[in-house]
């Protein structure tokens, strides 16, 4: 799954993981970000217990994305903007 930053630098998270995580509008988030990769941990008040229907939900996911990640160099950046346009 590949997703671009925005002008003002924001990124959006795709529906079906914000679904899979239940997360809602003005969830927090600790940020970690360590050489090549930003990590980011959503923070609740409550613990969170995740059924095995979502557990498959997003190993499914992560199945079905890998390999799909595109490298960010100049040209994508580039045929990014002119797909803008």
């Amino acid at each position: 799954m590949t997703i671009a930053m925005t002008a003002k630098h924001q990124i959006t998270i795709p529906k079906k993981i914000t679904d899979v995580l239940r997360l809602k509008k003005g969830a927090i988030f600790d940020i970690v970000v360590s050489r090549d990769k930003i990590e980011l941990i959503p923070l609740e008040t409550k613990k969170k217990m995740f059924s095995d229907k979502e557990y498959k939900k997003l190993e499914m996911l992560s199945i079905r994305e890998k390999g799909t990640e595109k490298r960010v160099t100049k040209k994508f950046i580039n045929n990014l903007k002119k797909e803008k346009c």
